[in-house]
């Protein structure tokens, strides 16, 4: 590995003759300077910076583990550990392989998530429960048809109906803490969720895309690129906030439509960094094994 003198700046650098992992193959380069930290990674803080997704995702998968949360919120867990992987795929390597890991993971999550918050808007019986069944066989037939637009050049096609999906989560979240009796205790987590999330986008994305653009084809000197950080690095930090205070709403609300009295404590856990983040503890064990 080398360590220029400035590697811990941006600088806009020239890729080495030979990149470890190519040539850049992806049809997006952000900000931050490539092969600048270390010659085996493409951008090193917008990969280093993906890993908290990657364990945020693991952190929550356990805890649905450890308390008997369901399918779909196992499902969630490991989805968002996936989009942590991917990203770190796409921005250490600049590949089309590594970014089509990171892009069509994101679809398949936030899926998931409007699976979840959609389910918690249906009784908490069997018809509920069918409901959910073919609402989540119906969103799968979905991603996998945006995965074939997506395959076959229709980046367009998946942008809008990631955007699409994320919009209908928020939806349908407000509505279920709308109308539930916890909403005193849940509506907080939806609200930082979305505020975290949306505000990371718009302070910290979408700077990127107006002030620097794609790298690949603008040229010209960005002030961003000067940064100590790339404001990218930062927005991953907020995409993992994010969906970990959202999967928190979820599975106390489905704890709670499962009558099993949860709460919700907080601690510290090496899968969040040292850091302390909120877990759903039900006080009580699931009556029906089916959801």
């Amino acid at each position: 590995a080398r360590f220029p003198g400035r590697a811990f700046l941006m600088p806009a650098s020239t890729p080495p003759v030979s990149p470890f992992w190519g040539p850049i193959t992806a049809n997006y380069d952000w900000c931050e300077g490539n092969y600048v930290v270390t010659e085996y990674v493409a951008e090193f803080f917008n990969t280093l910076s993906s890993v908290p997704t990657l364990t945020v995702g693991l952190y929550f998968a356990l805890k649905s583990f450890k308390h008997g949360y369901g399918f779909r919120f196992a499902l969630a867990g490991w989805m968002l550990a996936v989009v942590g992987l991917g990203s770190v795929a796409f921005h250490g390597t600049l590949t089309r392989l590594g970014q089509v890991l990171d892009e069509l993971p994101m679809l398949y999550s936030s899926s998931i998530f409007l699976w979840i918050s959609s389910s918690l808007r249906f009784n908490a019986d069997k018809r509920g429960d069918e409901r959910s069944k073919k609402l989540g066989y119906g969103l799968l037939v979905y991603c996998v048809l945006v995965t074939y637009a997506y395959l076959n050049g229709g980046f367009e096609v998946f942008f809008v109906a990631y955007a699409l999906t994320v919009l209908a989560v928020a939806v349908t979240s407000l509505d279920a803490v709308a109308s539930s009796p916890s909403k005193k205790i849940t509506k907080p987590y939806v609200l930082w969720a979305f505020g975290i999330y949306v505000g990371g986008f718009l302070a910290l994305w979408v700077p990127e895309q107006v002030f620097c653009g794609n790298r690949l084809h603008a040229h010209h000197h960005s002030p961003l690129q000067d940064l100590p950080l790339p404001l990218h690095a930062f927005f991953h930090v907020t995409s993992s906030i994010g969906p970990l205070s959202w999967l928190t709403f979820a599975s106390f609300e489905g704890a709670r439509r499962d009558e099993r009295k949860p709460r919700i404590d907080w601690g510290r856990h090496a899968l969040l960094w040292g850091a302390r983040g909120p877990e759903v503890v039900p006080t009580r064990k699931k009556k029906n094994k089916s959801r």
